[in-house]
């Protein structure tokens, strides 16, 4: 299986990880700061990945000579829009910085048991 589909597919089950975290979130805290702390995280985290995906995919596609130097711009882009979000999670009273990490990880938590589970099969549908 290629990892672009793979990655897809980890865009889509991203959705229901966020949805189910966030229900069993608000059920064990009841606090729904928390759950906006967790959805902060979530969202920056799928609109960076979104972003970084679809530049490189045209980079590929369509500047293949470029691809390390927007890699790399891409890099920092991501992280300093990430380390803004934590910034503005820590500044802030309402939201808990701990939990907007976990949502800035779930693309990478999802991520990891994806492509292990979609590599092994994509092996045995490829033969």
């Amino acid at each position: 299986m290629k990892n672009k589909d793979i990655i897809e597919k980890t865009f889509l089950l991203a959705w229901p990880y966020a949805i189910l975290f966030s229900l069993v979130l608000y059920m064990i805290t009841k606090n729904f700061d928390d759950v906006l702390s967790f959805i902060l995280g979530f969202g920056a985290s799928m609109m960076v990945q979104s972003m970084n995906y679809r530049f490189m995919k045209s980079t590929f596609q369509n500047e293949p000579d470029k691809i390390k130097g927007r890699q790399v711009i891409l890099f920092l882009v991501r992280y300093a829009f990430m380390g803004l979000i934590l910034y503005i999670s820590y500044s802030s009273e309402e939201f808990n910085e701990y939990l907007t990490f976990v949502g800035l990880l779930s693309f990478v938590i999802v991520a990891i048991p994806t492509s292990i589970i979609f590599s092994r099969r994509g092996v045995e549908e490829d033969e």
